[in-house]
Formats: structure tokens, sequence, C-alpha cells
């Protein structure tokens, strides 16, 4: 049975809506420069895009692949994303909740947790992963 913990890669969905009388256009080229800046700056962060709602245009979604925690805690600190962040909570958001798919150590998801933002654990118990095997390419 394979051990699941800190140094493991895991997924992160931090789903982001947008105020009603916000520009939606202002809000994607926010986060344009973050994803730009976080591609630049780290190479713990192996998958990250920017997704819609289908079914509500102001519904956005991070859909984030960290190789371990050391990645997430990166992450974290980084300024790019600490703008972002600080801009979706002053000028554009009204909703900003994370969901991780995968076991973090104890300590990592204390300092998550510090963040203040809703949080929900998916805890591994079983299966695989090959993304640290699959060679990665920019879209």
């Amino acid at each position: 049975m394979a051990a699941y913990d800190g140094k493991t890669p895991f997924i992160l969905l931090a789903r982001c809506h947008i105020k009603p009388d916000a520009d939606v256009d202002a809000y994607l080229a926010a986060a344009r420069v973050a994803d730009k800046a976080v591609m630049e700056s780290e190479p713990g962060m192996l998958h990250h895009t920017f997704d819609v709602d289908p079914d509500d245009p102001r519904m956005f979604v991070w859909s984030e692949v960290y190789k371990d925690d050391e990645a997430l805690l990166f992450h974290l600190t980084n300024p790019p994303l600490q703008k972002f962040v600080q801009q979706h909570s002053e000028e554009f958001g009204d909703g900003f909740s994370i969901e991780i798919y995968g076991t973090l150590d104890a300590e990592t998801k204390k300092k998550l947790d510090a963040t203040g933002f809703p949080i929900k654990y998916f805890d591994t118990k079983l299966g695989y992963s090959r993304v640290n095997d699959a060679k990665c390419a920019v879209m």
C-alpha cells in the first residue's frame, strides 16, 4: 500500500465567485497576471488553470496540482498569489473556498487553515499518481 503524506502530489481547487457588478474582463486580467507569475516562479506547481463554471459565468475555479506540501507552502507566500487574493477580496469577489484532494501533513493543514478561507480536505485512502512521471507542457 502506498503512503500518502506531505511528499506526495495532490489537487487543490479554489472556487472564486465575483460580485454581480465586478468587471469580468478586469478579473480575468488579474488572474492572467497571477497565472503567468506562478508559472515563472513555482516549479512545484505542476498544473495551474483558471476555469469558468459552465452554469455561472461569474464562478471560476483555480485547478492546481502540487508536487508536494512544500510547493503549496511556497505558493501561499508567493507575492503574485497574495496580490491576486487581495484583489479578489477587496475589489472583485463575493466568495472563495478551497478543496484539497490528497493527503497533507497536519502542519501544512494548520498553516492553510490560518488563511481564514473555508477549506475542505479529502484525504487519500487509495490510488496512485503518475503526476511526477509526466512531462509538463505549457499551453
